[in-house]
């Protein structure tokens, strides 16, 4: 069907790692007539994990975008990654996105990435529901899970209940239709029936209570609740569906994927009450208001999502904000101030790409072989520019110093690093020109292992890594007074003369460098102050204690002397240098560290664990929450060189269940013991 932007939604699916999440778009697209049958992880045949290394590792890497038909509805689904290697993945997603179904264990309940990804969903004010899966297995307990979402500050609101749980576990009721979903065979779409007797009046106390906390997704119902004591069930949706879209509660579901049980009443909720794109806002860059997406007006879109095929070659996803995107027209891209020809436009479904005539706001498309755009874009006409906002992406946390093995294969390395820093913007690479290291960082071991692993199997390059230097620097502690060098040197014909005399002092930290000419009488003409300001970030560049830059340091040049025949910049350029190498000798030189702050998440028991190990690492935790469930945020201060490993540190320190972030604070300085360690590692190297 041709759809338009009220009859479009797109809906994210996340959760930790193993949930469940590509079974439910599996169970959902066959449900929905997509597919034939669905398929299981474990087949390597799922349409969302689909390419060789999903398949050989069995669990999602990219996220994956398919779409079907329910119930007049077009939905967009995203299937997401579960580990948070690939949070990159999930960002896009949740950009292109109007809402999201979590997916939540039924034994497991709670676990960190749940609270990683609520907080992403929280920064965004993203709507959300919750499907609690795996009812079917021992230790199942829906009504604990439902017990722990209250701690994350939004209302759950259960909209179906499990008709028993575990081993005894025959399928759900919905409290919307009242009706119950007993589980059938694998294969075949639950059908409603009535309510078995035995469970008729705990459905009822759930359908009141579920009817009572509706009311509050809108101001009129709720007077009217307040006044007359209960709602239809048409007022209680509408209510649901309002409610939803302000994040006033959670919508929660329950039921087996495996078994293809829950899925049919989370579908009718997905297609009738989630959010429509019509109704959300477009944020833009600085300076412009955001846009309704809308499809009237002239056609505007941002590239969330690039991939590089081996066949298809380089795909562009585009959401479309307003307008349409029709096969032919010319675009216009703001940021790189040219046009672009689109080509053919296509829908997605996993790895296959249907042909579309033409795409409305709302919708998502994807273009391919256009090597002039790239994420983060905006797509709009000349006549009309825009800049929406880009997508906010997590730092990187985890880094490596590689090279190939041989040195004919550098080049073609270098290239094809590059080519996966387009498609994943949570991976860079950078030249240390300090260390002479190529470091490449990514967020964390299993993401860096992916990538390389990909770029050996298919371009048989034999890589090295090791771990990264550190960009540690140098500073004064105390200034020096009246420090003078003369550069002179007589070679036959011109010869070489500059005399410089300066005052040094140190400078708050992070204002790195300043000069100041203070000379009175004009004993060194203002031509020469290019050379001395050259000479004195050479010396700075160079270092002192271990060959670190200098930083934070305040010259003045307070006097000196030229000759008319032999001064020159070079001269005055060299005076200057030296006059501060000798600055550095009487200033207390001494090292600075950069520092991070780190955020760590963890469950309880393993919190004496990292706490000890954080104060091995010389770190001072600055802070410590409870985030429920058994969950605990730790922040802290701490030097980078001690977290080199801390990716393997804590999966190790915490079986694989920790997580964490960091991002560059400022540099401190570092005495004693570890900075003779690191200068004379650095002497060493040099």
């Amino acid at each position: 069907m041709m759809a338009d932007t009220n009859s479009i939604r797109n809906i994210a699916v996340c959760g930790h790692g193993d949930t469940g999440k590509t079974s439910l778009v599996e169970e959902i697209l066959f449900n929905a007539g997509v597919i034939p049958r669905a398929e299981t992880v474990e087949s390597g045949r799922t349409v969302s994990d689909f390419t060789e290394e999903e398949i050989e590792k069995k669990i999602s890497i990219h996220s994956s975008l398919t779409h079907f038909d329910w119930k007049g509805t077009k939905i967009n689904l995203f299937d997401t990654p579960g580990a948070s290697d690939f949070v990159g993945e999930v960002v896009s997603s949740f950009r292109a996105a109007e809402s999201a179904v979590v997916l939540v264990g039924a034994r497991s309940s709670l676990q960190i990435e749940t609270v990683k990804l609520w907080r992403r969903l929280n920064a965004r004010d993203m709507p959300r529901v919750v499907f609690v899966n795996k009812m079917e297995k021992e230790r199942a307990d829906f009504y604990k899970v439902l017990s722990d979402l209250s701690d994350f500050q939004l209302k759950p609101i259960a909209l179906t209940i499990p008709m028993g749980q575990g081993e005894d576990y025959k399928g759900l009721i919905n409290l919307l239709d009242m009706k119950a979903y007993p589980k059938g065979s694998v294969g075949n779409p639950e059908k409603a029936t009535d309510i078995p007797e035995e469970y008729r009046a705990q459905a009822q106390e759930y359908h009141e209570a579920m009817i009572e906390q509706a009311a509050v997704g809108d101001d009129d119902l709720t007077e009217k609740f307040f006044e007359e004591g209960s709602l239809s069930v048409e007022e209680a949706v509408k209510g649901l569906r309002e409610g939803l879209f302000d994040n006033k509660f959670i919508p929660v579901f329950c039921g087996s994927v495996l078994e293809n049980s829950g899925i049919v009443p989370l579908m009718d909720f997905m297609a009738q009450e989630s959010p429509a794109p019509g109704r959300v806002e477009e944020p833009c860059v600085s300076g412009e208001k955001s846009v309704m997406i809308d499809s009237s007006g002239s056609f505007s879109g941002i590239v969330f999502k690039t991939s590089i095929d081996k066949f298809a070659g380089k795909m562009s996803y585009i959401k479309v904000i307003t307008g349409k995107l029709v096969p032919g027209m010319e675009v216009y891209d703001p940021q790189e101030e040219k046009k672009v020809k689109i080509g053919k436009v296509y829908f997605s479904e996993g790895k296959d790409l249907k042909e579309a005539t033409e795409v409305v706001a709302g919708d998502i498309c994807v273009l391919t072989k256009i090597e002039d755009i790239k994420t983060n874009e905006t797509l709009c006409m000349a006549d009309n520019v825009i800049h929406f906002k880009a997508l906010a992406l997590p730092h990187p946390i985890h880094s490596l110093a590689i090279k190939a093995v041989n040195q004919k294969d550098e080049d073609k390395l270098a290239d094809q690093l590059h080519r996966v820093a387009e498609q994943d913007l949570t991976f860079s690479i950078s030249f240390n020109e300090e260390t002479h290291e190529t470091v490449i960082s990514g967020m964390g071991e299993l993401h860096i292992e992916t990538i390389l692993g990909k770029i050996r199997k298919e371009n048989k390059i034999e890589v090295e890594t090791s771990t990264p230097g550190v960009a540690y620097r140098e500073t004064i502690g105390k200034p020096v007074q009246n420090v003078e060098y003369t550069h002179k040197k007589q070679s036959g014909g011109h010869g070489q003369y500059g005399r410089v005399v300066i005052n040094v002092k140190p400078l708050e930290r992070g204002e790195d460098f300043s000069m100041e000419n203070v000379i009175k009488g004009g004993s060194i003409s203002k031509g020469y102050m290019p050379g001395i300001e050259k000479g004195l970030r050479e010396a700075m560049k160079e270092g002192f204690l271990a060959g670190y830059p200098m930083v934070d340091i305040g010259v003045s040049v307070i006097d000196g002397k030229e000759h008319p025949v032999d001064s020159s910049e070079m001269a005055f350029k060299l005076a200057a240098k030296q006059a501060l190498k000798l600055a550095f000798e009487q200033a207390k030189a001494s090292l600075l560290e950069p520092m991070v702050n780190l955020t760590v998440i963890v469950e309880d028991k393993f919190m004496g664990d990292v706490m000890s190990d954080l104060s091995s690492k010389r770190g001072a935790v600055t802070d410590q929450a409870s985030l429920g469930n058994g969950i605990t945020q730790i922040k802290a201060v701490v030097p980078q060189g001690e977290l080199l490993r801390y990716a393997i540190d804590l999966k190790s320190i915490t079986s694989g269940t920790g997580a964490f972030e960091m991002e560059f604070s400022h540099y401190n300085p570092v005495a004693g013991q570890v900075a003779q360690e690191i200068i004379a590692k650095r002497q060493q190297a040099l």
